[in-house]
């Protein structure tokens, strides 16, 4: 082809052609620009359809991040509202003359049991590690905001809740010296429910416990909201990127 083009452009500069030859070195040109210029839009094209690829792995992994993370948050509200049930049982025990110590030792456990909240935020890292590159800045803030603030935030508070309920085992002279028997997630028994003084302790306790326990569950609740509406927003994305 190239042959082809310099053996035109020789002819007519053989013939003295040179209004013909100037023109047709323009329209050379602009076919060399237009070249250029296609390889360009090509090159480009390429690497959007590489780039929305990858934001749609990146995005599909933190969508799966989110939703192990709600069943872990779901879990966790649900010993919390357990805990909070049996704060409001106990509190009748405590103030009732006639004393129904039947249920007491289960209620106990689910008062003095707590979880682990282990954040899950793998693919988080990748988009970090990808300096955060999303076609949506919207997105990349709200999923930001989720890793980097709110998740610490309710990890901070539920691990409040472990270490308050672990000062009370680790307290010899506390609520532990009234059980004689601690069988985690089972049972906790009291050696004499009636006695005046695990009375005084627990009540001392639940007061303390109870907005303890609610302020946490209150998080809880709009933590799950917040990572519900996080996951819709990045499907979303995920079908405009389809």
């Amino acid at each position: 082809m190239i042959k082809f083009f310099r053996h035109i452009r020789q002819s007519m500069i053989n013939q003295n052609r040179t209004k013909k030859y100037l023109l047709y070195a323009i329209g050379e040109i602009i076919l060399v620009v237009i070249g250029i210029l296609i390889a360009l839009q090509i090159n480009n094209w390429n690497e959007d359809q590489k780039s929305r690829k990858d934001e749609r792995y990146v995005l599909t992994e933190v969508l799966k991040n989110l939703e192990e993370d709600a069943i872990l948050v779901k879990e966790i509200i649900a010993q919390r509202q357990k805990a909070k049930t049996a704060i409001i049982e106990l509190q009748k025990f405590v103030s009732s003359e006639s004393k129904d110590t039947d249920s007491l030792k289960f209620y106990l456990v689910d008062i003095l049991t707590f979880e682990r909240y282990f954040p899950i935020n793998n693919a988080y890292e990748i988009l970090k590690s990808k300096g955060l590159q999303l076609s949506n800045n919207e997105l990349t803030t709200e999923i930001s905001r989720y890793y980097d603030y709110e998740q610490p935030k309710m990890s901070n508070s539920i691990l409040d809740i472990e270490v308050t309920i672990l000062k009370v085992f680790n307290d010899r002279n506390g609520l532990v010296r009234f059980l004689s028997l601690i069988e985690k997630d089972e049972q906790m028994v009291v050696k004499n429910p009636n006695d005046p003084n695990f009375i005084e302790e627990l009540s001392f306790f639940l007061i303390a416990f109870q907005d303890n326990n609610g302020g946490t569950l209150n998080k809880l609740l709009v933590f799950e909201d917040i990572n519900n509406k996080l996951r819709e927003q990045i499907m979303n994305g995920l079908k405009k990127l389809s």
